[in-house]
C-alpha cells in the first residue's frame, strides 16, 4: 500500500470523508478548522476557518457544491467549497455534535448533547441555498423542527454522537451516549422507538475498565437496507434498518470503537478505536490502534493495518471505488492509504476459509 500524511492539524481530528467524485478528502479537527486535500496527491487546497471552537463533525452534499459543519462554538456553518466563502450560520443551544445532509440536500439536521437544563436534541434545518424553498430573511437560520431525546436513564453527560437520517428522510436515526439508539419520526417530530445496543452491558463494564456506553458511529450498506453500528461497548452490530429487531451480524473486537466503514465492493468491514488516551498513560500495553479488517457476513476478522500511530483511531472513510482509505487519527493527522492492484485478491483468498467446505472422510462419491 502507498501512504500518504496528511498533517495540518495542531489537535485531534474527529471527521474525514471523501466527496462523491474521489477527488477531495476533508478533514476536520478539533482546532477549529476543516481543511480540504487533493486524495491523489496529499496537496492540501485549503482550509475553511470561521469557527471559535472544535469542529467535531462535517458533510459535504451531493454535488461538492456546499459543506457543513458542525461545532463546539454553538454553531453550524454553510460554506461554499469552491471559495471556503461562510454562507450561513445557524446557532443552537448547545455545542453540535454531527451534523448530515438529507438525501436529496434540502434539508440537514444537527445534533446536540444535555447540558444543565437543556436536553440532547435533534435540529432540523433547510438548505437556504436550495432553489425549492423561498423563505424570509429572518426565518433562514431557524430550525423548521427541533426534536428532544430524553435521558431515560439520568444518566450524566447525556448526549447524541451522531444523527443520521433514513434513506427515505422520514426517520431519524439517533446515537446516544446510554448505550441506545434513538428512532425518530421526522413528520410526528418525537421518538418512536428505542433500541438497546448490548445488553448487560453494566456487568461487562464491572470486567473492563475499557467498555464504554457510548454509541460512537453509523455506516450504510451500499443497498442502504442495512447498516453497521459500532461503540465503545467492543461490538459493531449490523441491522436491518427497516426492522431492528435482531442483529443480523455481530461484531466482537477487542478493543472500543469509535469508527466503522464499509468497503464499497468487497465484504469487508474496516473498524478502529482503541484505548483513551488517559487509559493508555495508565496502561503501558499496547493502545490497540490498528484499523481492522472484518468479513461483513461471518464477523470474523481477517487483517489489519499497522500503523506508527500512538493515539486512538477517531474516524475513517473509504472511496466509492475501495481503492483508497483514510484514517483520522486523535493526534491530528490523517492516513491516506492507496491499496494495491491486488488488495481484491488477497481479501478473495481470506475470504475462502469461511466459504471452503472440508469433505469428512467418512464421506464417498456414492452419497451423492
Amino acid at each position: 500500500m502507498r501512504l500518504i500524511i496528511l498533517s495540518a492539524h495542531e489537535r485531534k481530528m474527529t471527521k474525514v470523508l471523501f466527496n462523491r467524485d474521489d477527488d477531495l478528502v476533508f478533514t476536520a479537527a478539533a482546532d477549529n478548522m476543516v481543511c480540504v486535500w487533493d486524495s491523489e496527491t496529499g496537496e492540501r487546497l485549503g482550509t475553511y476557518e470561521g469557527h471559535t471552537g472544535a469542529i467535531f463533525d462535517c458533510d459535504v452534499d451531493y454535488r461538492t457544491r456546499f459543506l457543513l459543519t458542525g461545532s463546539g462554538d454553538s454553531s453550524v456553518k454553510l460554506w461554499e467549497v469552491s471559495t471556503g466563502k461562510t454562507l450561513q450560520t445557524f446557532k443552537t443551544p448547545v455545542r453540535v455534535s454531527s451534523v448530515q445532509w438529507a438525501c436529496g440536500d434540502k434539508l440537514f439536521l444537527a445534533t446536540s448533547p444535555q447540558f444543565l437544563q437543556t436536553q440532547a436534541c435533534v435540529h432540523i434545518y433547510k438548505n437556504p441555498q436550495s432553489q425549492q424553498f423561498e423563505q424570509d430573511q429572518d426565518e433562514k437560520n431557524e430550525p423548521i423542527k427541533s426534536i428532544n431525546i430524553r435521558n431515560d436513564a439520568d444518566v450524566s453527560n447525556f448526549s447524541v454522537a451522531k444523527g443520521v437520517w433514513s434513506p427515505l428522510n422520514n426517520q431519524i436515526f439517533a446515537l446516544c451516549s446510554d448505550n441506545s439508539l434513538r428512532i425518530l419520526d421526522v413528520e410526528k417530530g418525537k421518538q418512536i422507538k428505542k433500541l438497546t445496543f448490548v445488553n448487560n452491558l453494566q456487568d461487562k463494564m464491572k470486567l473492563d475498565a475499557e467498555v464504554g456506553t457510548e454509541l460512537t458511529d453509523f455506516e450504510y450498506n451500499k443497498d442502504m437496507c442495512t447498516a453497521v453500528i459500532c461503540s465503545r461497548a467492543k461490538y459493531a452490530k449490523m441491522f436491518d434498518v427497516h426492522r431492528w429487531d435482531k442483529p443480523l451480524v455481530e461484531y466482537k473486537c477487542d478493543r472500543a470503537l469509535n469508527t466503522v466503514a464499509i468497503h464499497p465492493k468487497l465484504d469487508m468491514v474496516a473498524m478502529g478505536g482503541g484505548k483513551t488516551a488517559q487509559q493508555a498513560a495508565l496502561d503501558k500495553r499496547n493502545g490497540k490502534y490498528e484499523a481492522l479488517f472484518s468479513h461483513k457476513i461471518f464477523g470474523e476478522e481477517i487483517g489489519k493495518i499497522q500503523t506508527d500511530c500512538f493515539s486512538p483511531l477517531n474516524s475513517m472513510a473509504w472511496n466509492s471505488t475501495g481503492n483508497q482509505l483514510v484514517l483520522g487519527y486523535e493526534q491530528g493527522e490523517a492516513y491516506l492509504f492507496q491499496m494495491d492492484v491486488d488488495f481484491e485478491r488477497q481479501f478473495n483468498k481470506r475470504s475462502k476459509q469461511f466459504t471452503s467446505i472440508q469433505k469428512d472422510d467418512s464421506d464417498s462419491d456414492e452419497d451423492f
